[in-house]
């Protein structure tokens, strides 16, 4: 009988301490799951943070380009009409943005080229790649055709 109950109490300890056990296992498990999706909410929001800051700063820069381009295209109107005060001569301008240039067009002397002539400039475009070189062309071109030539400031 004695060992019966030293059984019966080695037997409720063993089950009393699998049962803390598996609860220390449950709760731990549980806790540590909490954390990890903690952990992963925080990394979560911190990269919409970085996102947002990006994002922010895009606009920024895209703003103050605008800023330069009006800023500029001002500058190249007041060109214009400095020049046009200077010479009967001056048609037109623009501002190239790709070459960040002020160009006054005016009317040529020369006699006017045919438009087969100026067409040959165009054909070159087809194998550049370079915005800036394009640019160059198109405007040379159409400076052919008008019978103008050009002036960078």
């Amino acid at each position: 009988m004695n060992n019966i109950k030293k059984r019966g109490i080695d037997k409720s300890k063993l089950i009393l301490s699998i049962s803390i056990l598996l609860t220390s296992i449950i709760l731990g498990s549980f806790y540590y799951v909490s954390q990890v999706n903690k952990q992963q909410s925080i990394e979560r929001q911190q990269r919409l943070e970085v996102e947002q800051q990006r994002l922010e700063l895009q606009e920024k820069i895209k703003w103050s380009n605008r800023e330069y381009i009006a800023k500029r295209k001002g500058e190249c109107y007041d060109i214009y009409l400095k020049e046009r005060k200077n010479w009967n001569n001056v048609k037109d301008f623009s501002y190239s943005e790709v070459r960040d240039v002020c160009i006054i067009k005016y009317q040529s002397k020369e006699p006017a080229k045919k438009g087969e002539e100026c067409e040959k400039m165009l054909k070159s475009i087809a194998e550049i790649k370079d915005e800036e070189l394009i640019d160059i062309i198109k405007d040379i071109y159409f400076d052919c055709l008008n019978n103008w030539f050009s002036k960078e400031f």
